[in-house]
C-alpha cells in the first residue's frame, strides 16, 4: 500500500494515510446528466519605478512579458556561473536586471510549476497536479486581477485542464511574432511565452552541439536522448501507452555527450533569446515592458542516475537539479539591478510583478502565498524566507489518476534538505546536510534525526498554512457558484445554468479531492465544504423536482435566496416571480 504525505496539524504521526474525498450521490449525478443532456502577500504594494520616478504615474503602466523556458538549469547557465559560455546574451540582459541564484520551483514538473508562478500559491492549494484537476473560473487569479486593470493576457500552450481558467484570454503564438504585433500597440499586457527547446529530445543546432563537445559516437543512450520525449528508467512497468524509448542502457561515456548535447539546447535558447531582447531593445518595447525569464523546473542530467524529470522519466525526484531555476527580473527604467543569493520561490514573481506594477492582492481569496522579492535587491534584505517547498506526482504529466494522490514532498533550508519519498512498502525519508553534501548523496537522516526536527516542523506549517489557503480558495468559488444556482434555479428557466453550476462545484470536489492532504479533512472546513456541497445537491433536487411537476420555483421576500426550506415550488400558472421575490 501506498503511504501518502500527510503532515498532521498537532501531535502524532506525521506520515499518516490521507483519507479519501467525499463524492456527489450516483442518482443525482444521472439524473444531472439528463438534464445536461435536453475554480501571503497582503503588505502595501512598493513600486522601484514610482520611487526612480516621480512622473512614473502619469505614464501608462508597463507591460509584462513572462519566458519560461522548460527544464532550464541555472547551473548550466554562464549567467549563473557555469563555466562554459552557454548564456551570453543572457549575461548582458542580466547586467541590467535582477539576478536571483537561489530560486527554486515548486514541483518537478511543468503544470504544478507553472501554476504556482500563475497564481502565487503552492500545489497543495492550487490543486493542478494532473491531468485530471480543473481551475474554477470562479476562483481568485493573480492574472484576472491584472485584467480587471486593463491589462491583455495572454499565453502560449494556455489550453487544457491544468492551465486553463487561470484568465488568460487568448493564445500568444510564436513569441517572435508577437513582439513584432507589440511594436505599434502600446497597450498594457501580460503574455506567458513557454519556450520548450531544451527538453527532450536534445537536437540541438549542429554548430552548437559541436562547440559543447558532442561528437558523432552512436550509442543506445546518444539515440534514445536524440528522438525521445519520454526515456522510462524502468520501462516494464510502464502502464501507459505514450510513446518511449524502451529499454535503454546508459554508459559512462554517454554522460559527457549527453551534457554537451544539453548545453546546446541552452546555448540555442540563449541566441534566440538574444535576438528576441535586440530587436524589443531597438524598438523601445524593451522600455516599456517588464521582462521576467526563468523555468518551470530543473533536469536530471546522471547525478542520481537517469535523465530528464518527472514526467519523462516515471522516476520522480526533488534533488536540487531537478528543482533550482533560473530567475532573471528587468525592470525598464533599471531601478532593479542586481544579485541577490536568498532562497525564493516561483509563487513569488507574481507577488513581485504585483509590488512593482503598485497592485495588492488583498482583495484576493487568498492573498498570494509567495513574498515579493523586491526588499531583497532594494533594500538589501538578506532572506525574505526560512525555507522552500516542492511537490511532485511519480510520473508528472502521465500520472494516471489512481496515483495522483501519492507524491514525494521536499522541504529546504539553506543548509539542509529533508525529502519524503513514498514506496510500495511504506515511506522512505533522505535528509541531506547542504554544507557537506551539496550534491545530495549521502542520505544522514537515520544517523541524525533530530537535525532535521526544525525542516519536519516546517512542513507542518506549511500544511496547516496550505489546509488555510484552499479552504478560501475553494469555498469562495463554490460560495459564488451556490449564488449562481440560486438566481438560475429561482423563477423561469435556468436550470441547465443551474445544473452547470453544480456540476462545477463537484469538480472541485473532484479536483482537491485528489490531493492527499485534503483542506477538508479537518475543521473548521471540514463541516464549511461539506455544507457547501450538501446545499448545491439540495438546490438541484429541488429546482429538478418542481421542474418535473411543471412549476416555478420561488423564494419568499423574508427569507434568502441561498434558504432552499423556503424555497416554494408554485403551480405553472403562478405569475410572480423569483427576481421579485427573493432577498439578494
Amino acid at each position: 500500500m501506498w503511504l501518502r504525505f500527510t503532515p498532521t496539524t498537532s501531535s502524532g504521526n506525521m506520515w499518516a494515510t490521507a483519507e479519501s474525498f467525499r463524492k456527489p450521490s450516483v442518482g443525482l449525478l444521472l439524473t444531472v446528466g439528463l438534464v445536461v443532456s435536453c475554480a501571503a502577500h497582503s503588505a502595501a504594494p512598493r513600486s522601484p519605478s514610482s520611487a526612480a520616478n516621480p512622473d512614473a504615474q502619469a505614464r501608462k503602466p508597463w507591460s509584462v512579458l513572462l519566458i519560461t523556458v522548460d527544464n532550464m538549469r541555472p547551473d548550466h547557465m554562464s549567467v549563473y556561473g557555469y563555466e562554459k559560455d552557454t548564456t551570453p546574451h543572457l549575461e548582458r540582459f542580466a547586467a541590467e536586471a535582477a539576478v536571483f541564484e537561489g530560486a527554486f520551483s515548486t514541483s518537478a514538473w511543468t503544470a504544478p510549476g507553472m501554476v504556482s508562478i500563475f497564481t502565487g500559491y503552492y500545489p497543495p492549494v492550487h490543486a493542478q497536479s494532473g491531468r485530471f484537476s480543473f481551475y474554477d473560473s470562479e476562483m481568485t487569479s493573480a492574472l484576472r486581477v491584472l485584467a480587471q486593470r486593463g491589462y491583455e493576457i495572454l499565453g502560449q500552450a494556455i489550453w487544457g485542464p491544468s492551465h486553463e481558467d487561470f484568465g488568460f484570454e487568448r493564445g500568444l503564438g510564436e513569441l517572435e511574432d508577437f513582439v513584432e504585433s507589440r511594436l505599434s500597440n502600446d497597450e498594457p499586457y501580460f503574455a506567458w511565452a513557454h519556450v520548450p527547446d531544451v527538453h527532450l529530445p536534445y537536437t540541438p543546432s549542429a554548430r552548437n552541439a559541436k562547440r559543447f563537445g558532442a561528437t558523432s559516437r552512436a550509442s543506445e543512450g546518444i539515440e534514445a536522448v536524440g528522438n525521445h520525449r519520454i526515456i522510462l528508467r524502468r520501462p516494464e512497468e510502464a502502464q501507459l501507452d505514450f510513446e518511449h524509448a524502451g529499454k535503454v542502457a546508459f554508459g559512462k561515456e554517454d554522460v559527457p555527450e549527453v551534457i554537451a548535447l544539453y548545453d546546446g539546447e541552452v546555448a540555442d535558447v540563449d541566441e534566440r533569446l538574444g535576438r528576441i531582447l535586440d530587436r524589443m531593445r531597438e524598438t523601445g518595447l524593451l522600455d516599456r515592458t517588464i521582462v521576467i525569464i526563468s523555468a518551470d523546473h530543473g533536469e536530471e542530467l546522471f547525478e542520481h542516475g537517469w535523465v530528464g524529470h518527472a514526467s519523462t522519466g516515471y522516476d520522480a525526484k526533488l534533488y536540487d537539479e531537478l528543482i533550482r531555476i533560473p530567475l532573471i527580473i528587468r525592470v525598464p527604467d533599471r531601478s532593479l539591478i542586481g544579485r541577490s543569493s536568498a532562497l525564493v520561490q516561483g509563487v513569488d514573481i507574481m507577488p513581485t510583478l504585483f509590488d512593482i506594477l503598485d497592485i495588492n492582492d488583498a482583495d484576493m481569496e487568498p492573498t498570494m502565498q509567495g513574498r515579493s522579492l523586491l526588499p531583497l535587491i532594494m533594500d538589501g534584505t538578506s532572506k525574505i524566507r526560512d525555507f522552500v517547498f516542492a511537490q511532485t506526482t511519480l510520473k508528472g504529466w502521465s500520472t494516471p489518476k489512481e496515483e495522483i494522490g501519492i507524491r514525494l514532498v521536499a522541504a529546504r533550508s539553506a543548509t539542509h534538505k529533508l525529502i519524503w519519498v513514498p514506496t510500495e512498502s511504506g515511506a522512505r525519508i533522505e535528509g541531506f546536510d547542504l554544507r557537506e553534501d551539496p550534491g545530495e548523496t549521502k542520505n544522514v537522516y537515520p544517523q541524525r534525526v533530530s537535525e532535521f526536527r526544525y525542516l519536519e516542523r516546517a512542513l507542518e506549517a506549511w500544511t496547516r498554512d496550505n489546509r488555510r489557503a484552499a479552504a478560501e480558495l475553494v469555498l469562495g468559488a463554490s460560495g459564488r457558484r451556490l449564488r449562481s444556482i440560486a438566481r438560475a434555479a429561482l423563477g423561469t428557466g435556468g436550470l441547465v445554468d443551474a445544473v452547470n453550476e453544480w456540476l462545477a462545484i463537484q469538480t472541485m470536489a473532484e479536483t482537491w479531492g485528489l490531493e492527499p492532504d485534503a483542506f477538508y479533512a479537518d475543521e473548521p472546513y471540514a463541516a464549511r465544504w461539506h455544507d457547501a456541497q450538501r446545499l448545491a445537491d439540495e438546490m438541484i433536487a429541488k429546482a429538478m423536482d418542481c421542474r418535473t411537476k411543471n412549476g416555478t420555483l420561488n423564494a419568499t421576500r423574508s427569507s434568502q435566496a441561498r434558504d432552499v426550506d423556503a424555497w416554494i415550488c408554485a403551480g405553472p400558472k403562478g405569475s410572480s416571480t423569483a427576481r421579485d421575490k427573493m432577498t439578494p
